[in-house]
């Protein structure tokens, strides 16, 4: 990855977006960080983040800011829902 490349993807992860009940979104491009593949829909905006303070300082969830619920179906077709960090998602198309 290029100095660029990374200060492209800093760019994209600073990109403010305002999400409602209802709508439906995606992981943003390169700022995928769990498993869950999408699409969403967004079940609450948190007034107040929450943080993962399960994991240790060394983990990528350390602290992550989980200000949104997002549910999707899962490979058993089961609605299941699940806090993220809204920063790393957009719009879907």
């Amino acid at each position: 990855m290029s100095k660029q490349d990374l200060k492209d993807a800093y760019a994209k992860f600073n990109e403010k977006n305002t999400f409602i009940p209802g709508d439906i979104v995606e992981w943003k491009q390169g700022l995928k960080n769990k498993k869950t593949t999408g699409p969403f829909v967004v079940v609450e905006v948190l007034p107040h983040p929450v943080s993962n303070n399960n994991d240790e300082s060394g983990s990528a969830y350390f602290r992550e800011p989980l200000d949104i619920i997002l549910g999707h179906t899962d490979s058993d077709g089961y609605f299941i829902c699940y806090h993220y960090d809204s920063r790393r998602f957009q719009l879907a198309d």
